[in-house]
């Protein structure tokens, strides 16, 4: 795994080169914000993060989390301010267009919902907009979490431990943009 530096020089659909990638690892830290990908992924998204504006180094730094700080799963992409967090990672994944697109086309009760649910199936199938799974979590200090603006964005693993190594994954779309805001916020 090769950990890669992020500095955002333009504007562009960083979703979109996220989402080209498959499987990634983003991290916020105080340090910057950092693109964790398989070795054999180095060039490819080097250059699709430079077509989406974003300049990318090679990096030592390590995502693991300091001792000391506490654990907690994101219930959106929310970002908060990066000195409050010691580590904050969202692990993103591209879905498969076909189970997909037949999630959105299930039988709904409202015939409103079935106009914009084949209106975004046209956008994936078209290749305009795309969708992605992500998974949040994040370490920061006991002080952190009990604010009241954490706790909107995070819940403090408390009992569950096993439950930050699986957190729920949650689907965003790449046209939306929540993915590249959170990073570069």
């Amino acid at each position: 795994m090769a950990v890669l530096r992020c500095e955002r020089l333009a504007t562009g659909n960083v979703d979109a080169a996220i989402a080209s990638l498959g499987t990634v690892t983003l991290a916020r830290t105080p340090v910057g914000a950092f693109v964790e990908v398989e070795d054999q992924l180095v060039d490819r998204a080097r250059r699709a993060l430079a077509f989406a504006g974003v300049r990318v180094g090679i990096s030592l730094e390590t995502l693991a989390p300091r001792l000391g700080t506490r654990a907690a799963i994101g219930r959106d992409l929310t970002p908060l301010p990066l000195p409050s967090l010691a580590l904050d990672l969202v692990h993103v994944r591209s879905l498969a267009l076909g189970p997909e697109t037949a999630r959105l086309l299930r039988a709904w009760p409202w015939q409103r919902q079935i106009a914009a649910r084949r209106a975004l199936v046209r956008e994936l199938l078209c290749g305009f907009d795309a969708l992605v799974g992500w998974r949040r979590r994040a370490w920061t200090t006991r002080d952190v979490l009990r604010t009241a603006e954490a706790r909107r964005v995070l819940r403090p693993v408390v009992f569950d431990v096993a439950a930050i190594g699986a957190p729920p994954e949650r689907r965003a779309r790449t046209r939306e943009g929540s993915i590249g805001r959170w990073l570069f916020a």
